[in-house]
This record gives structure tokens, sequence and C-alpha cells, in this order.
């Protein structure tokens, strides 16, 4: 199954993707940060990664240096 990495940090976005992909036989992690996505990719590469750009801790753009 393909795996994705959701990183948003609005609950109601992370959901609306939780139920769409699981129902379409995705498997999904999801983080709130974008220090958390980058632990979470570490331990389990995703397929796919949803990102949002505006994340509280970075831009999305430019990750961690």
């Amino acid at each position: 199954m393909p795996h994705v990495l959701c990183i948003e940090d609005e609950a109601s976005i992370r959901k609306f993707l939780r139920v769409t992909l699981t129902s379409h036989g995705f498997t999904l992690a999801e983080a709130t940060t974008g220090a958390e996505g980058i632990q979470l990719a570490a331990r389990q590469p995703p397929d796919v990664v949803i990102l949002d750009l505006g994340l509280p801790d970075m831009d999305g753009v430019q990750g961690n240096g």
C-alpha cells in the first residue's frame, strides 16, 4: 500500500485527508510540525508527502537548514 506523510497543523485539514486517503487504501502518518514530519519520514520513508507550506516551526520550503 502507498504510504503518505501529511504534515499539516490544521486539524480539520488532517482529518479530511485522513478520511479521504485511508478510504482509498493509503496508509497515513500525520505530523503537526515540520520537525515532527522529518522525524516520521526518517522512521518510515513515505511514498508521498503532503506538506503545508505555512507550518508553525518552518515554512515548508526551506526545511531546517
